[in-house]
Order: structure tokens, then sequence, then C-alpha cells
């Protein structure tokens, strides 16, 4: 194996027609990103961002934890839906993830970091979780760092490898993709829009239900916390931005599926009116002083806001599961099956 290996157009800037892929409204580098670039950076998409977020199902996840932190963004299993999520695309991946306290991290951190420098020494960048989803871009053995960058980034930050899933918490996690094949992009997209329903009348059983919800019970909660004021106002600010950004991407997502049953005209919609509620919800946001002093009144406005965007967002599931209600009432009480 080499010595150092640095893939060299990582550093460079995106192209000037997809910057806007790298933009995000939150700010966090999410997994979705990370295996965007590397699909860029191989060649094995040509689509825009928004249409891999979506034939994913990744932009259709809604989780928040009932205190409104960031960790809301991040909180699913990883193992499952970034696997999941890769499949659906037709990408072969392989991956680990544990916990750093665990007496076997030493042993797993060895195999990591293996299995990370090959895929590097294939020209494939690899996700890593370093306190958000960052891609390694390259390794040196003879300074034992690796070489890791944001997302959306070009800024280049050196990992020793004993700091290799050591974190601010104790989760560890890394994926590599191997192999890019041919899908059937039509049955792909309806296939995510089955994953929509499952997503959002499902809650993730890896999270206690006490500490998060999921799906359209996420939108209540969100209220709750913000009538209780027992949130930090940035963290917030955070998360919500995130959720319009993937309601966004989801409006521009099935804006191209009209074709796949003649309910999507609702179907797209529902959804376009969701990204404008989120769109507002933003800009409310953006009068800072109001929203930073958790002002009575501009609280009030974003609850009716949140509100507003739930019902609208029961209303474009509704309008799926009129689109396709024999692929999901065959799934029975599994909408989540495929």
């Amino acid at each position: 194996m080499m010595a150092t290996k640095v893939l060299q157009d990582w550093i460079q800037s995106p192209p000037v027609n997809s910057a806007d892929e790298y933009r995000s409204l939150s700010g966090v580098s999410t997994y979705t990103d990370a295996m965007y670039r590397i699909l860029l950076h191989k060649l094995w998409t040509d689509f825009p961002r928004y249409m891999i977020a979506g034939m994913t199902a990744s932009a259709f996840r809604f989780v928040v934890d009932r205190r409104l932190t960031a960790e809301s963004i991040s909180a699913y299993n990883w193992m499952a839906e970034n696997f999941v999520a890769a499949d659906f695309i037709g990408v072969t991946a392989s991956q680990a993830a544990g916990f750093s306290f665990e007496p076997t991290f030493p042993l797993y951190q060895k195999q990591a970091l293996l299995d990370i420098k090959a895929s590097v020494d294939r020209g494939v960048g690899a996700i890593l979780w370093h306190d958000e989803f960052v891609i390694v871009t390259g390794y040196d053995d003879v300074e034992q760092v690796l070489f890791i960058c944001e997302s959306k980034g070009n800024e280049v930050v050196r990992l020793p490898y004993d700091s290799l899933g050591r974190n601010s918490t104790p989760y560890w996690y890394y994926q590599v993709l191997e192999a890019c094949a041919p899908i059937d992009l039509w049955e792909v997209c309806k296939e995510s829009l089955i994953q929509a329903v499952y997503k959002w009348e499902a809650h993730d059983y890896m999270l206690p239900s006490q500490d998060y919800a999921c799906g359209a019970a996420a939108y209540e909660a969100i209220a709750a916390v913000l009538q209780s004021g027992t949130y930090d106002a940035e963290q917030a600010a955070t998360v919500l931005r995130y959720y319009a950004q993937s309601r966004m991407d989801i409006a521009s997502y099935v804006a191209g599926l009209k074709h796949l049953s003649i309910h999507m005209g609702q179907v797209i919609d529902e959804y376009e009116l969701l990204a404008n509620l989120h769109t507002m919800i933003v800009e409310l946001m953006d009068d800072c002083i109001p929203w930073d002093s958790r002002e009575p009144e501009c609280v009030q406005s974003m609850i009716e806001l949140i509100r507003k965007a739930g019902a609208t967002e029961q209303r474009a599931i509704d309008a799926i599961k009129r689109a396709f209600p024999e692929t999901i009432g065959n799934r029975f009480d599994d909408v989540g099956l495929r």
C-alpha cells in the first residue's frame, strides 16, 4: 500500500455550474452531502444534489429531539439508512460503526484505517463521521494522518490516525463506496415516495420516543418546545434551516415526477406549498433580534407556520398514498419493506 496518497482534485473548487449544490441553509455537512460529492468526483451521477437526496429518500426524513438541538439532524440509524441510501441509487457500499468506549475499539480503528486507505488508493473518497459527515481525501503514513474535508468546502484538515473514530460523542462510523451499477430510475423514484410515507408514519425504533419525535409527530414536538421556551435559539435555528432545505429539495425533486401517477399533481402542489412555508420560517428567523430574544409575537408566528407546514406535509403524504395505493396496501403494516 502507498505511504502517501492524496486525491488532489478534491482540493480544487467545484465547477461554477454546480456551486449552488454545495450551499446549505444550515451549514451542516450531512451524509447525503458527502455521498453526493463523491458521486460527482467519480462521475457516478450527473443529477443535481436534490435528486440524490430524493432518490435515496434521505430528504424525507424528519426527526427532532425534544429539546430541538442540532443533534436532531444526525439522529437516525446510520447503518440501516445510509446503506439503503447507497443501494437505492445502485452504489455498492461497505461500512462499520460502533462506540469508542468499547474494549475492541482499537481493533475496529485499525480495520477502519485499512479500509479507508484502500478506498483512497482506488480513487474513491471515504465517508467518515467526525462530529459531522466528512470525506477522507488522502493519507500520509509517514506523518500518520488522514486528510479530511467537509462535503461542501475545499479546506483540508489533518486527522491523526490515533484520532480516527474519537469524536465529541462516543459514536464512530465510516462508509466506503465501491462500485456503481445502472438502476431503473423511475422505479427508484416511485420507491422513494413510498419510503416517504413510511418515514412520515413510523417512529425510528432506534430512538427513544420520550426524547425524539419522527415524521408527523416532529412538527408538534417543535411547536411544543417553541411554546415552552426551553430551547437554544441558535441550535433550533440550525435544525429548522436544515429541514427547510430538505423540504425545498423535496419540492424540486417531485416536480419532475408527474408522470409516475395521475395523482402526482397534488403531491407536487402540496410539496411546493410546503417549501414556501419553510421559506417563510427561515425568513422569520433571519429577523435575528426577535428570534434570538424569543419575542412572544415572533415565537407565536413561528408556531403557526410550523403547524401549517405539518398539515401541508400530511396532505402531501396522503396524496402519495392515493398515487400508489396498491403497492402501499400490499405492504400492510410494513410500508418500509421493499
